[in-house]
């Protein structure tokens, strides 16, 4: 998750915060992966139940049902200098299952996630909890 986030840090996440709300866009979760349920992982929800995720020319969109295409706003990104390149097909759509959601890494450019999982969706059920803050 660098810039983010460096290998190595260690991080407090809160387990409670899903119990009584829906896990939002924007949200750093640790979760079990899809492909790897032995392994924590740490992503940020790009995409939430039912929603449709297109990626093209290194930017996210969310496309409703008329088509129209929303650009997501990610501040969270590096914008000043330009190291990331998102990998897939141009024009990649995905459509995320009811009670799952898409995430993706803030290092775009070598980040293992949900565009290069088999199974690229994460269940709620395998969200641990959501980052609450770094310790060191």
């Amino acid at each position: 998750m660098h810039p983010t986030f460096a290998d190595g840090r260690t991080i407090m996440t809160e387990s409670l915060t899903y119990t009584g709300e829906e896990p939002q866009r924007g949200d750093v979760i640790v979760f079990y992966g899809t492909d790897e349920p032995d392994k924590f992982f740490i992503k940020r929800i790009i995409g939430l139940p039912e929603e449709t995720i297109k990626i093209s020319e290194d930017t996210v969109y969310v496309v409703d049902d008329e088509g129209n295409e929303t650009k997501l706003d990610e501040p969270y990104l590096n914008k000043t200098e330009k190291v990331y390149t998102l990998r897939q097909i141009e024009g990649t759509k995905y459509q995320v299952p009811e009670a799952s959601y898409f995430v993706l890494g803030d290092n775009r450019d070598s980040s293992f996630d949900s565009r290069t999982w088999d199974n690229p969706f994460v269940p709620k059920n395998n969200i641990v909890g959501k980052y609450y803050f770094m310790l060191f």
